[in-house]
């Protein structure tokens, strides 16, 4: 059987000791099918991460696996070693964004094709949301509801989590959510709605920084506007819109 944490070979020989109990290379080897130029480096690996000890006896080496229990220890570390890639990952995105900052020409428009093109564009937009910022959303395409509905309601979540507000102008023939958290966020003017007298040509959603465009068509393209005059345009489109518009 192939042991997760653990490569094919690895899985193989630490397999065959548990079956065999304290043993030779030889036994190992036959057993597990490994061949003999690798069999040592396999069992450094396993020692390496505490399932697999030895033991001289007479001048020869005798292997023996630890208690199958321990591979739950694999899983603890793997863990932590992820925790420590992720701060470090942090840390290397920051330096980054900051060099980019620096030394690069700002564009004003950029695109993103696909649906995680779009991710990357919406999580771009609420990792940078502030507390108590409102983010403008126009349109809800039933596109959008059918192709990304799921994803949409966890940025929501998020959203809310974070401490900012929203105003959504939904299409005139757009569904309400029904979720308990999405009313509550309502009834406490977290989220404020209201329906739109026509139907959207795509979806947009305006922050304190940047205005974005989505289209569902054939493929999903999101394009991304970086101009403060051009997003306080939209602020005031979408304010022009929002007294207009019923509740």
């Amino acid at each position: 059987m192939e042991i997760p944490l653990l490569t094919q070979g690895e899985s193989k020989v630490y397999g065959a000791l548990v079956e065999l109990g304290e043993s030779s290379v030889g036994n190992i080897i036959k057993i597990s099918g490994v061949s003999h130029s690798k069999i040592y480096d396999i069992l450094r690996r396993l020692a390496n991460k505490g399932i697999v000890s030895s033991i001289n006896k007479n001048g020869r080496q005798y292997f023996l696996a630890a208690d199958p229990k321990n591979l739950k220890r694999l899983i603890k570390d793997e863990e932590a070693d992820l925790a420590v890639k992720k701060e470090k990952i942090s840390e290397i995105i920051d330096k980054l964004e900051m060099r980019k900052e620096i030394s690069s020409p700002k564009s004003i428009l950029s695109s993103y094709e696909g649906f995680k093109g779009m991710q990357t564009v919406l999580d771009m937009i609420l990792r940078r949301v502030k507390k108590d910022e409102t983010i403008l959303i126009l349109g809800s395409p039933q596109r959008i509801s059918d192709l990304a509905g799921g994803y949409l309601k966890e940025r929501q979540r998020k959203r809310i989590k974070s401490g900012a507000n929203c105003k959504i102008l939904t299409d005139l023939d757009s569904s309400s959510w029904e979720d308990p958290w999405w009313k509550n966020s309502k009834r406490e003017k977290k989220t404020l709605t209201k329906r739109s007298r026509s139907i959207s040509p795509a979806y947009f959603v305006i922050s304190e920084e940047f205005v974005v465009t989505i289209y569902f068509e054939e493929k999903i393209l999101s394009l991304v506007v970086d101009h403060p005059k051009i997003v306080s345009r939209y602020k005031d489109f979408f304010e022009i819109l929002w007294k207009s518009s019923s509740k």
